[in-house]
């Protein structure tokens, strides 16, 4: 009896689960983070990421969760003494890994990516521009989080880059519908260029009206499901900070 028992209710059961739509026991999206530092010549901030791990169009709709801004100057000023560049980091790390659960923090990628500054040391010090890198990638791996590296950015990827969060902020490609309970692209998308104004480069971001121009310095991404070719251009040496140690320099000439 008793095994006739097991046999009934494990029939029931799995007269129920054949009843139970998928849907309704597909376990929810998850959240999951990630950080990266922004590593500009005058300055660095660290920022946290979260999303779903179910993503629109194979893109993330991603917010932003904390913010940090790195005490001292831009990683390229520890040219002389690499190990501090490392360290300067500390403080926003362990700010930012309090913000993510402890379960979830050695699935975090980190990433750093040197802009401006570091090309130009990079420039003048390849060796001093390597040291640095190295000693950030040192203590970033000290932290229980998914190290994916510490590199210098081309000035095209820093301005596509501005370029798409830009455009990102603005629901330019992505934009919730309440009425439709999901994202949706803009019927009458507005896809901006951009200017950014940094402290050692400027760049020029936006999207050619002549799709058929072939641009030497062009960048393709796939988002929320649409292909767009961007141009974009960098000026090194354009920044506001170079600027004006130019226009200092020709200053002193001037009055000597």
């Amino acid at each position: 009896s008793a095994i006739v028992g097991a046999l009934v209710a494990l029939s029931i059961i799995a007269l129920v689960l054949s009843l139970v739509k998928v849907e309704d026991v597909t376990l929810p999206p998850t959240t999951k983070y990630g950080m990266v530092f922004d590593a500009g010549s005058s300055h660095t901030s660290l920022f946290l990421y979260q999303w779903d791990s179910d993503k629109e169009n194979d893109t993330g709709v991603v917010s932003q969760t904390l913010s940090c801004d790195v005490q001292g100057q831009g990683i390229s000023s520890y040219a002389n003494d690499p190990p501090k560049a490392g360290d300067s980091l500390r403080e926003c790390l362990d700010k930012a890994l309090k913000a993510v659960p402890a379960a979830k923090q050695r699935d975090v990628p980190a990433y750093l990516g040197a802009t401006a500054g570091m090309r130009l040391l990079r420039e003048q010090n390849p060796s001093a521009a390597d040291q640095v890198l190295v000693e950030i990638a040192k203590t970033m791996r000290e932290y229980p989080v998914a190290f994916k590296g510490a590199r210098i950015l081309t000035g095209e990827e820093e301005g596509a880059y501005g370029w798409i969060t830009i455009n990102y902020l603005l629901d330019s490609f992505t934009k919730f519908s309440p009425k439709a309970h999901t994202w949706l692209r803009p019927e009458a998308a507005n896809i901006l260029g951009a200017l950014d104004l940094g402290g050692a480069s400027t760049q020029i971001s936006f999207m050619p009206e002549d799709s058929g121009i072939s641009w030497n310095e062009s960048s393709k991404f796939t988002l929320y499901g649409y292909n767009y070719n961007i141009y974009t251009h960098s000026y090194l040496c354009y920044g506001q900070d170079e600027i004006l140690k130019r226009l200092a320099k020709e200053l002193i000439a001037v009055r000597g």
